[in-house]
C-alpha cells in the first residue's frame, strides 16, 4: 500500500465524532429542511397558521421565542403534538404538528426540554427508543386511511420518508445500534 493510500485510510478511520451538541443541530437542520420543503410544497397547509412565507415561518418555528409551544398545535409537543397528524378532528397545521412533535421528540430522547440544554452524555436506551418512533412513522402515515390531510399525500410521505431516514442513519451511527422495534 502507498504512503498516499495509508494516509487516507487513516484519515477515513478517524472520523470525529459530533458532539451530542452537533447531533442535535444536525437534526434540527433536517427538519428545517423539510418544514420548510413541504411548506413551499403545500402552501394550503403553510395558510392554516400564517400569512408569511414557507422561510419565514420556518425561521419563526426554528428561532423563535415560542420555546416549543405553539396555540395552532394546542401548545403540544413530542408524541402529543404527533397525534394530532392521526386525529380528524384536528383541522390545523399538520405540517408544524409533525415537525415541532419530531423536533421535541428529538430533544427529550438527548436528555432535555429544548437546543440549550442538551447534556454531553447520551442516553442510549431513550435514543434507541427514539430510533424505533421514527421508524414507525411513516408507515403511521401509510396506513392513515381515515384522515385526508397533507401528510397522506404521495410528495408529503417522501419527503418525510427521506429526512427520517438520514436521522436514523445518523442515529444508528451514534448508538451503533439498529433498534429491533416491536
Amino acid at each position: 500500500m502507498s504512503a498516499v493510500n495509508a494516509r487516507a485510510a487513516t484519515k477515513t478511520a478517524h472520523v470525529a465524532q459530533l458532539t451530542t451538541k452537533q447531533e442535535v443541530s444536525a437534526h434540527t437542520e433536517d427538519l428545517r429542511a423539510l418544514m420548510q420543503a413541504l411548506y413551499t410544497e403545500y402552501p394550503a397547509e403553510l395558510a392554516k397558521s400564517t400569512q408569511v412565507g414557507p422561510r419565514e415561518m420556518t425561521e419563526w418555528v426554528f428561532d423563535g421565542k415560542a420555546n416549543w409551544r405553539f396555540e395552532g398545535i394546542r401548545r403540544l409537543q413530542g408524541d402529543e403534538a404527533l397525534a394530532l397528524l392521526f386525529d380528524p378532528a384536528f383541522a390545523g397545521d399538520h405540517i408544524m404538528a409533525l415537525v415541532v412533535g419530531l423536533e421535541t421528540l428529538l430533544f427529550e430522547a438527548y436528555g432535555s426540554q429544548n437546543e440549550f440544554d442538551i447534556p454531553a452524555e447520551r442516553d442510549q436506551p431513550r435514543l434507541v427508543t427514539l430510533q424505533c418512533q421514527l421508524q414507525s412513522l411513516p408507515l403511521r402515515l401509510q396506513a392513515d386511511t381515515l384522515s385526508n390531510t397533507v401528510l397522506n399525500q404521495r410528495a408529503a410521505q417522501q419527503h418525510i420518508a427521506a429526512t427520517l431516514h438520514t436521522l436514523l442513519v445518523r442515529l444508528q451511527a451514534l448508538t451503533h445500534v439498529v433498534a429491533a422495534c416491536p
